[in-house]
């Protein structure tokens, strides 16, 4: 794994690289936009894995934990590997990033077997490996191009919340914590 003082984003890196969870837990597929210190943009479909037993529905708590992947964990995770100078693979040696605290989670809507979560989380905080995060999980229609409409999505649009017609929101979180722990302390 390249280390990631030479890299300027999370675009283009293997959710399975940066996130410390088993396969079968990871709920990201791709980062689509990243601006340290500002927030990410990640995507994720639905699975039958995910929805089974629970009526074709990825859950609010699935989504809880898509967008804590993305912020606290993957955002939290790559400034404190550039910081360092090192791998994704060498920080998870010595820490691991739990979930703290969370402020408030509104669920407006579904994300269904199929459908791909669209998370837009914005860094509120960082300091010594904590992070708290703040955004919301959209869905678009079947078909819109989600790589094509990121490649010009600017910090501005980002912060202020635009988002393509198409798009439904499907929930807001704020004030989702996590912190990056010794793993002799766990």
């Amino acid at each position: 794994m390249e280390k990631t003082n030479n890299l300027t984003s999370l675009v283009g890196l293997s959710p399975h690289d940066v996130l410390p969870h088993g396969p079968s837990k990871v709920y990201i597929d791709e980062f689509l936009w990243h601006k340290p210190g500002v927030g990410v943009v990640a995507i994720y479909t639905a699975r039958e894995k995910d929805t089974h037993d629970h009526f074709g529905v990825f859950r609010g708590v699935d989504q809880i934990e898509a967008f804590g992947q993305a912020s606290v964990v993957a955002g939290n995770a790559f400034i404190s590997c550039v910081k360092k100078g090192i791998s994704f693979s060498e920080l998870y040696e010595n820490y691991n990033f739990v979930f703290l605290t969370m402020g408030s989670a509104i669920c407006k809507s579904f994300i269904k077997l199929g459908d791909t979560a669209i998370i837009h989380a914005h860094f509120d905080d960082y300091k010594f490996r904590q992070m708290i995060s703040s955004g919301k999980v959209y869905k678009a229609s079947k078909g819109f191009d989600l790589e094509k409409y990121y490649q010009d999505y600017t910090e501005e649009q980002f912060k202020n919340n635009i988002v393509p017609a198409e798009y439904m929101e499907v929930s807001e979180f704020n004030g989702l914590t996590g912190r990056g722990i010794k793993n002799n302390l766990i």
